[in-house]
């Protein structure tokens, strides 16, 4: 159950990254403006900010790799990248009215490290290991441990 818990939040982000990225374009009030700043990058570098963060904080609560700070961060960076380019082939392949684009993938991966920075910000370490002291719920873990 507690683990359950725990990987909860990324299974979310998860699943609603894949029905945001894979809705039919039809689906989305696209206006000019869109098209013109090019809103659809800073998208893609918000959702996978949010989606490296947030396994960044499960993974470190799982306490895996935690002694290898770097190697967890090249394994996120990695497993979100694939993500990221699963997406973007899905999305030309199942033919909805989008494109593959490289920037996508770009995007993508800015924005994982963008979580990273913010993993950093917040929690004053890179990810791997969340201080006993910085979050409440931290504690209730680390004394069972």
């Amino acid at each position: 159950m507690g683990i359950f818990r725990i990987i909860t939040p990324s299974l979310i982000v998860v699943i609603s990254l894949t029905f945001l990225f894979l809705m039919p374009v039809d689906d989305l009030e696209v206006s000019s403006w869109w098209g013109t700043y090019k809103i659809d990058k800073l998208i893609h570098i918000i959702a996978f900010a949010i989606l490296a963060l947030s396994i960044s904080i499960t993974l470190s609560k799982l306490r895996v790799l935690i002694d290898f700070n770097y190697r967890l961060m090249a394994l996120i960076f990695v497993v979100c990248a694939i993500y990221g380019t699963i997406l973007e082939l899905l999305q030309q392949e199942l033919r909805m009215g989008r494109s593959a684009e490289l920037l996508d993938i770009v995007a993508d991966c800015v924005g994982v490290l963008f979580g990273f920075v913010i993993f950093r910000v917040v929690y004053a370490v890179f990810p791997g290991v969340i201080p006993a002291d910085s979050v409440n719920s931290n504690r209730r873990i680390s004394q069972h441990d």
